[in-house]
């Protein structure tokens, strides 16, 4: 059985880890709740937003569509993954990682050539030690996210894709539902989808059965087609970022309360320990005094 001392450093240690792991808990929650009214806000504009460029797609000639909605005939990919800068946040890095290997395999198993471009130290320090092919790290945009550094690593992404450097960006990244779900997924990024499924507006009950009518496009398609694609890439580009800085901080959150709760239980079984050994010293302690006293009685 452990000595006493023994017992008091361990149960000081952990009350220290417990301080640690409550604060940390307490910052994360206070950036999650930033990050979640910020993407919980979003969502209305991004799903009506999805449903216009859809319906904008839809009205296009071939000859006036956006650059950014046609397919590459190369087999060049950038794959962006989007993690975090720091630890301490459960599986949430791992499970990115694991998903951008996975989605890495089944492009080269199509012929596609793989790049990667990532958002986040973590992933930096996995596929760098592993010599994975990477393109360009951009690890600050993750960090406070904002639309002015968001809509600067859209153009850049646009540019890489109007250049012809790549065919086709796809990107990993997590979905905040709540604190404790983040949805992984893996989504086509450049060139824009014809069908956009992400976000989803509020079914609206009605008696009467209109057709929703066609869209009339001023000052022409084509010009109305380059200006709002590009704007739609760079909105997307935040949205992304957004839930990915909320999943981060909602699944730390969580770790966090673990690992406190964690260390509750440990601190209880401790102390219990503890006074077992305290007392079993106390006892011992009587029975060599009442030992030594009868010896001088005889």
């Amino acid at each position: 059985m452990a000595s006493l001392k023994e017992v008091r450093t361990r149960i000081a240690s952990i009350k220290s880890t417990r301080q640690i792991t409550s604060a940390m808990k307490m910052v994360s929650s206070s950036k999650l709740l930033k990050a979640q009214r910020g993407i919980m806000g979003l969502r209305p504009y991004a799903a009506s937003l999805m449903r216009m460029i859809e319906n904008l797609n839809k009205e296009l000639k071939p000859e006036e569509k956006s650059l950014f909605t046609l397919a590459g005939e190369g087999k060049k990919v950038l794959l962006v993954s989007v993690a975090s800068n720091k630890g301490l946040c459960g599986t949430y890095n791992a499970l990115v990682i694991k998903r951008t290997i996975d989605h890495i395999r089944h492009l080269e198993k199509k012929g596609f050539e793989v790049k990667l471009f990532l958002i986040g130290r973590k992933v930096e320090d996995f596929f760098k030690r592993r010599e994975f092919p990477i393109f360009g790290m951009n690890h600050e945009v993750i960090e406070g996210v904002n639309y002015t550094d968001s809509s600067a690593l859209a153009s850049h992404f646009m540019k890489l894709f109007s250049e012809n450097t790549f065919d086709r960006i796809d990107v990993v990244y997590n979905r905040f539902k709540n604190a404790v779900i983040q949805e992984l997924l893996v989504e086509q990024f450049l060139p824009v989808p014809e069908v956009l499924t992400i976000e989803k507006l509020p079914e609206v009950s009605t008696k009467f059965n209109v057709e929703e009518p066609a869209l009339i496009l001023e000052p022409s398609r084509k010009e109305v087609a380059e200006t709002m694609i590009p704007k739609f890439i760079q909105f997307n580009t935040y949205r992304i970022l957004l839930d990915a800085s909320a999943s981060e901080n909602g699944a730390r959150m969580t770790a966090m309360q673990k690992a406190t709760d964690n260390a509750t239980e440990l601190l209880k079984n401790l102390t219990l320990t503890y006074n077992k050994v305290r007392q079993a010293q106390i006892t011992r302690e009587i029975v060599e005094i009442v030992s030594g006293a009868e010896v001088f009685n005889e």
